[in-house]
């Protein structure tokens, strides 16, 4: 199993684009093959370093992971996503 991490930093963390964001990403569950589970976490950090976001899927394999990045489903999400983040990191490990 692989777990796929990311790290939000929003251009504006407010509750609008948190609740877009949340919608796009839960939009996808059931919908991309290989998608286990998907949690979307809200950090209460605050600073230089903190980020905004940490969404976490696990996925079946490598080949599952790759398959979402092309998935129509994750296009659509990305659709509403990018355009609000400033900055993102991810990381992805197997379990």
């Amino acid at each position: 199993m692989i777990r796929h991490i990311v790290l939000w930093r929003l251009k504006s963390p407010d509750e609008q684009a948190f609740t877009a964001i949340r919608g796009a990403l839960q939009a996808q569950v059931g919908r991309i093959p290989g998608l286990l589970r998907l949690e979307i976490g809200r950090s209460f950090n605050t600073g230089r370093r903190a980020v905004d976001l940490a969404p976490t899927c696990d996925f079946e394999s490598r080949d599952a992971l790759a398959a979402y990045h092309r998935h129509p489903a994750h296009m659509e999400a990305r659709a509403v996503v990018d355009p609000l983040i400033a900055e993102h990191w991810i990381a992805d490990y197997e379990l």
